[in-house]
């Protein structure tokens, strides 16, 4: 079925691979750059954007900004197409405006919604506060400096009428300003989006005169709310988060438009020096055609790079629901890749997760992990080198970073004592991430048939 009513702009570090699978569905881009217009001549429309897609924050995922509508159904296209994502739908719309209250100030205001939680960056000693939500991060960011945005222009609170530097014909900007001057009011200026170009003045003009005119209102419903609550809607927001496999389908799209490193996408959200370093290669694979190109960088990489035996190396636990958590400590003690190990001490409080056994003095852990590999292996021992139990974590397959190593952690593990006897432990939690629509049934099935198996194996059979 083709999605003619739903059209994307996309921007990040994934921009060719998306382009090419949502291309595939159906869906127009508008603002295509060149290469993306050479390579799908008849994808490119000049109409507004229902979705604004661009790489997340941590670079291992995507944000979706849009009518709840057309974002239903991009997730829908991604759950059918892949496993290992995590849809992420938040409560909070993005630009939406509020009445917020104050329940927290000190170096930033964290302010009630309604339905979540704020950070408001402006310390202010109002109990009751007008806020835009301005950006989602793990909490929405927000802002008192209200705008009205439309499909078209935003209105801003200063007098004075900006242009979109996306809008390059000279021409064009002249004709935008003199009709910001028409539109613009005493307590009010103007912002032209990139999506008025060349759009006829009465329309620009109905929408700048019906956005300023929500002002009055917003200001009204704020006097009126007794309690914390939306005002004025904005854009519905989602995240998708990738894990390991995910990245590998998206460097397998884009490899069937672009020269493509292998895991061009692991790599790209490895940060800037990396990422540099994947488009000199690649530009290289392109004019000198050189077979061997992904080998020879991937051998020097990893010298240069690492992880190296004695590295120190965090685990990056994803939690898809709530911030990561960055597991410290490490270090290498075998690299052979796509297998490694690594050692970490323990400090003599609390107990093993799940084996309900005290840590103590001398205590560590080897872990044993394997890319592709839906989990991992914590052994722990005491100071004399007994074995005290074992902890396999389930997980999305794992990524080796040069000083880090991500996966999605899947809420359900396999814990083992040294007497034999084991344990699947937080099936019920799967569950219920399935019907928070965090996990897709084929994510559940997958972690529950990988538990099982971890509980009837012998450790000689594992990793």
């Amino acid at each position: 079925m083709v999605n003619k009513m739903t059209i994307i702009r996309i921007r990040g570090i994934y921009t060719s691979a998306l382009t090419k699978f949502l291309v595939s569905k159906g869906y127009m881009v508008n603002q295509m750059s060149d290469a993306m217009r050479e390579r799908f001549p008849n994808q490119e429309t000049h109409d507004a954007p229902n979705v604004d897609i661009k790489h997340s924050r941590d670079l291992n995922g995507i944000s979706l900004v849009g009518d709840r509508e057309s974002l239903n159904k991009i997730a829908k296209d991604f759950e059918e197409s892949f496993t290992d994502i995590f849809i992420l739908k938040s409560n909070i719309d993005l630009y939406g405006i509020y009445k917020g209250r104050v329940i927290k100030t000190n170096n930033e205001s964290i302010v009630n919604l309604g339905q979540d939680v704020g950070i408001l960056p402006e310390l202010t000693k109002d109990e009751d506060v007008l806020v835009q939500v301005l950006e989602m991060n793990d909490k929405p960011i927000l802002t008192m400096r209200i705008t009205f945005s439309g499909e078209y222009c935003v209105i801003i609170p200063e007098d004075d009428v900006k242009i979109s530097r996306k809008i390059h014909d000279e021409n064009e900007r002249r004709r935008l300003f003199d009709i910001g001057n028409k539109a613009k009011q005493k307590n009010f200026g103007i912002l032209w989006r990139t999506s008025s170009e060349y759009v006829e003045e009465k329309i620009l003009l109905g929408e700048a005169e019906k956005l300023s005119s929500n002002a009055e209102y917003v200001m009204e419903k704020f006097a009126q709310l007794e309690e914390p609550g939306i005002i004025k809607a904005g854009k519905s927001h989602m995240n998708i988060i990738f894990g390991g496999p995910a990245k590998k389908k998206l460097d397998n799209l884009r490899s069937s438009i672009a020269p493509t490193l292998s895991l061009h996408h692991m790599l790209k959200s490895s940060g800037r020096d990396v990422s540099f370093a994947v488009d000199v290669v690649e530009k290289i694979k392109v004019e000198c055609d050189v077979p061997t190109i992904d080998q020879i960088f991937h051998s020097v990489f990893r010298q240069i790079k690492g992880p190296k035996i004695g590295d120190d190396i965090v685990l990056e636990h994803v939690k898809p629901a709530a911030r990561p958590i960055y597991i410290e400590g490490g270090k290498v003690k075998k690299y052979a890749p796509p297998y490694i190990k690594l050692k970490r001490y323990f400090l003599p409080r609390g107990y093993y997760e799940g084996l309900n056994i005290k840590k103590e003095n001398g205590d560590y852990a080897l872990t044993e992990m394997e890319e592709g590999q839906w989990h991992f292996k914590y052994v722990y021992y005491d100071k004399n080198n007994n074995i005290k139990g074992e902890y396999y974590n389930i997980c999305t397959p794992i990524e080796i970073f040069p000083t880090k190593i991500r996966y999605v952690d899947l809420e359900a593990a396999v814990i083992k004592y040294p007497d034999g006897v084991s344990k699947i432990l937080n099936e019920d939690v799967v569950y219920k991430r399935v019907e928070e629509g965090i996990f897709s049934k084929k994510i559940a099935e997958i972690v529950m048939n990988e538990a099982v198996t971890l509980k009837n194996l012998d450790e000689s059979e594992i990793l």
